[in-house]
């Protein structure tokens, strides 16, 4: 019993400190995920604007815009 209770402090600590890592780490790739999506989200647009933006097209050509000026707000800072 005694040795159970020897590596527990070390488990907590270990414990503690992966958690406390989380919101970097989620920061991190959520900020790259949003870097490759601005990436890609222009070549949404080709197919949109090949035959003109219309009324039926609009609606999708802003969704990807604002998608786009989303993913290079959040992105903007990858790799820094």
């Amino acid at each position: 019993m005694s040795g159970a209770h020897s590596q527990s402090p070390r488990f907590a600590t270990l414990t503690t400190s992966t958690l406390a890592r989380l919101p970097v780490l989620a920061s991190k790739t959520v900020r790259a995920l949003a870097f490759w999506l601005a990436v890609v989200f222009p070549v949404a647009y080709l197919p949109l604007l090949s035959g003109g933006v219309g009324s039926g097209e609009l609606l999708p050509f802003l969704a990807v815009l604002a998608g786009n000026v989303l993913a290079l707000t959040v992105g903007h800072d990858y790799a820094r």
